[in-house]
């Protein structure tokens, strides 16, 4: 599990979805930078933590050529809406599409998420 603020990763990116996920990749693996040249080096050292999470992060990774890099930032950033202290209470990943700021169309045109009952299922953060 990972723990970071969306806000601030998307404020440093401006929105560049390989960005993005370099500092996600960073973040779950502890990664540091080789040297000065290395892309994740003008990331390197910054204060990421927040209350958005992932419990599965390795799974991006894994999986990551499987979809495309803006399918997984959307999978990231509506991730980052869910409450931390609900998982924490009863390990709930899911989030009601009454909390999100977008529209149904974008969570149905992705291939991560799911709609059911109401509520957004992520493909790779069901706790088993």
């Amino acid at each position: 599990m990972i723990r970071f603020n969306w806000k601030k990763i998307l404020e440093a990116t401006k929105g560049k979805e390989n960005e993005i996920l370099l500092i996600v990749h960073s973040l779950t693996y502890n990664l540091t930078p080789k040297n000065y040249r290395d892309p994740l080096y003008k990331y390197f050292g910054k204060d990421w933590s927040g209350f958005s999470f992932l419990v599965n992060p390795e799974a991006v990774f894994i999986n990551r050529p499987q979809f495309s890099d803006r399918e997984w930032v959307e999978y990231i950033a509506i991730a980052s809406y869910r409450n931390l202290n609900a998982y924490y209470d009863s390990r709930k990943t899911t989030i009601d599409l009454l909390h999100l700021p977008v529209s149904e169309d974008a969570i149905n045109n992705n291939r991560l998420l799911k709609i059911e009952d109401n509520k957004v299922h992520f493909r790779f953060e069901e706790v088993t």
